[in-house]
């Protein structure tokens, strides 16, 4: 079965936007969807996570414009939603309920937690936390890098 839709945690998503290793792959993974051959997806609780990291790094002086990186995920994200390329994941109280069962079952972080509630109905799962990516391969999930 080929892949169809990614979903992406934040640190996958910080890599579009960050030269870091496996920006790369990433990269590649968006250009699939901008041209119709992929659906990306995240959870609108990326979208302030993403925030949050890309703050902290310029405050370490690993980049100088956090706010104006932000700003073009946040037109990218726009973008990839009209195409309809890009599935959001909404913060809902389902969402949350199901993502402490995994908080629970294997003693991770909440966010790490939505990561895999929303992730469930995507071909694969792209993260490169170690950690989340045990998890999520015992609950099932196919994780690629």
């Amino acid at each position: 079965m080929s892949v169809q839709s990614v979903y992406l945690d934040t640190n996958a998503i910080v890599k579009r936007y960050v030269m870091e290793e496996h920006t790369d792959r990433v990269d590649e993974l968006y250009d699939k969807a901008h041209v119709g051959e992929l659906i990306i997806g995240f959870s609108t609780w990326n979208i302030g996570e993403l925030a949050g990291v890309l703050d902290k790094y310029e405050r370490k002086g690993v980049l100088t414009n956090a706010r104006a990186l932000f700003e073009k995920f946040i037109g990218e994200t726009r973008l990839l939603v009209k195409l309809g390329q890009l599935k959001l994941i909404s913060l809902s109280l389902k969402v949350i309920i199901s993502a402490i069962s995994y908080v629970f079952k294997h003693g991770i972080y909440i966010a790490d937690a939505i990561q895999l509630t929303s992730a469930k109905d995507f071909d694969a799962f792209l993260t490169y936390d170690k950690k989340l990516a045990h998890v999520a391969r015992i609950e099932g999930l196919n994780v690629i890098a």
